[in-house]
């Protein structure tokens, strides 16, 4: 359950962050190595921003 709310809390955060980038959408996964964050969006580079 508590991950779920972090999930959610995670996606709230981003979606306000890059409502100019169009988010699509977000994925998390969690592997033995980390976590992985999959974002999802209309215009990357703004995700992205100038340097990388």
């Amino acid at each position: 359950m508590e991950e779920r709310v972090r999930r959610v809390q995670v996606q709230d955060y981003v979606q306000k962050r890059t409502t100019r980038a169009g988010f699509g959408g977000l994925s998390i996964q969690r592997t033995p190595l980390g976590t992985h964050v999959r974002i999802t969006a209309e215009r990357p580079g703004l995700v992205i921003g100038r340097k990388g």
